[in-house]
Order: C-alpha cells, then structure tokens, then sequence
C-alpha cells in the first residue's frame, strides 16, 4: 500500500487544468474536499488526471471507450477502507492528448504502468471495464510486483470480436466519423439505440441525466477528446484483443470477473470461460439485469462484490 503521507510532485500548470465540472473534477487543483484530492501525474508524452479519495489498500480504477473516469462515481463511495484513485485516460475527461501522446491500447497499457510507478502503489488493485479491463490486464503484466488483485467486469475475451465493436473501428475510418460520432451519441433518441449505446445498460434511463451529463457530455464538447477517441477505436484491432490469451498465463495475482447476463458485446458464457486461462485464482460472478456497463447498472452490488473478493484475499 502506499505511503500516503509522501508528496506526489507533479506539474500543475498548463492547459490540463481545463477540464469539465464532475463529481470527480474540481474547480480547483489539487483539493476538491477534506477526503478527495485532485491532480495531475506527469507520465511524459501527458498528464494524467487522477483522484484520491480515502485510506487503506489501494485500487485504481481504470474506465472503458469512450467514457471517463466519471463512470466510477456511484462505486467508489461504497468503497469505504480503500484508497480509491480514479483516473481519467489520455484524451479523456481532465487528461489531455498532445501530439506527442500514443492513442492505443497498448500505449494506455504503458500510460498506466507509468502512474502506478510515478504514485508508488506497490500493492494495488487494478478495477477496469470494458476496454479498461484490457488495460488492466496489459498493465498487471507489466507490474506484477505493484498489481496483486484484478477486479474486471464487461471486458473483452481473446478469440471474441463483437460486431458492434467492429461495426464502430468501421465507422471510425470514414470521413466526417468525428460528426457522425457526436451527432449519433448527442442525440438522446439515437443514442438509446442498440446500434450505439442502447446494448450498454440494462435499464436505458440510465442514459440520460448525470450519466449524459458526466460521462458524456465532456467528451461531445470537446472537439480534442472526440478526435483522440475516434483515433484510438480506428487503430483498434483483433491484434489488440487475442493476445490476452498469453496475457492471462502470466498473471498469478487472484482475479475477480464480472459478466452482466445480458452484455452482448461479451457474453456471460464466454466471460466465464476465459477463467481457466488466468495463472492465478479466478472468480466468475454473473449480474442479473445488467449489461456491458455494470458500474451504472448495478454499482453498489459490485462494489460490494469487490470487497467479499478483497477480504477473502485478505486485502482489506
């Protein structure tokens, strides 16, 4: 765990402080509460956005395309007796994408790899969705003395491509994608469709209010994040996903999966099936009346999930 009592030097001046108003973005950097810190981490080609909030083991938590660390915010306040950090990834909520910053998922492997070792976690436990659990994973490779548990859920499974993902790399690759992209997401009624973001949650009312005005607001405001998150789903390949296959076989800390029943980019069926791929112990638990997105379907369940996960692990 690490010494919270240190100082995290970073840079703190610079177009990064623009950034949209959300339960996780203050006005102000770095404090945004007595609990709740706010600032930047310096990983070289950016700076990454990060909150902290309370004291005990750490877990990072690690968003999916095209969203922000935002996502996260009706999980964390379950998690009390955990230093919970939320990070935005480059071109993201706060975390700016220069020209000098790689947009892909390997890179965002590397990007995490680099804050885990500019914030000293030395025993972290790494909680990603969607393409964040990817991350997770390529990251836990990375550092395995630093990651020593995985919480993933609607994550991608080596060997499954779903259409929709492909249908949305296709897209990418057209002129005008960065309109289409914002139009299709802007619009309330289309973006409940199944062709976008209707197949993510459950419950599609969950699409409109703080989730629109959270996750995806800042991203349709911002002609930078658009076009960083249009550049990274139109380099986005089979090549990104099937090496987890080898992945799994190097990671040895215990993982926690988590597939909604019915997620239909990655099936619950084949969620569990990549348990036997993992070097280390593996949970498998299925969420009734979820999809893709189970940190806004059902985020206490699974917070409460990654604490019976933790404290059998005797991370707590």
């Amino acid at each position: 765990m690490v010494d919270h009592s240190r100082t995290v030097m970073v840079d703190t001046t610079g177009p990064w402080l623009a950034r949209p108003a959300s339960p996780f973005h203050a006005e102000e950097t770095p404090m945004t509460s007595a609990e709740t810190i706010h600032d930047f981490v310096d990983v070289g080609h950016t700076r990454v956005s990060y909150t902290r909030t309370g004291s005990g083991p750490d877990l990072l938590f690690i968003h999916g395309w095209p969203l922000n660390g935002s996502t996260w915010r009706h999980v964390t306040p379950h998690l009390e007796g955990f230093t919970r950090w939320v990070i935005d990834l480059p071109g993201a909520g706060a975390s700016v994408a220069t020209d000098q910053t790689p947009l892909s998922v390997a890179a965002h492997a590397e990007t995490v790899a680099s804050v885990i070792d500019a914030l000293g976690l030395s025993e972290v436990t790494l909680v990603g969705n969607d393409s964040g659990g990817m991350v997770a994973r390529f990251a836990a490779e990375k550092r395995p003395e630093a990651v020593n548990a995985l919480a993933l859920c609607g994550t991608e499974i080596p060997g499954h491509h779903p259409w929709l993902v492909t249908m949305f790399t296709t897209l990418a690759k057209l002129p005008g994608a960065k309109a289409m992209f914002r139009f299709s997401m802007g619009n309330r009624f289309i973006a409940k469709t199944p062709l976008i973001l209707g197949n993510t949650v459950a419950d599609k009312s969950l699409l409109d209010g703080e989730f629109r005005e959270t996750v995806l607001d800042p991203i349709l405001a911002n002609d930078a994040h658009m076009t960083a998150a249009v550049k990274l789903i139109r380099g986005f390949s089979k090549a990104d996903v099937d090496p987890l296959a080898e992945t799994h076989r190097n990671l040895k800390m215990p993982t926690l999966l988590v597939a909604g029943e019915g997620d239909p980019f990655f099936p619950a069926e084949e969620a569990r099936e990549m348990m036997s791929q993992f070097a280390g112990p593996t949970e498998f638990v299925t969420f009734e009346n979820c999809k893709l997105l189970v940190q806004e379907d059902q985020p206490q369940r699974f917070a409460d999930q990654i604490r019976s996960f933790l404290e059998a692990q005797s991370i707590h």
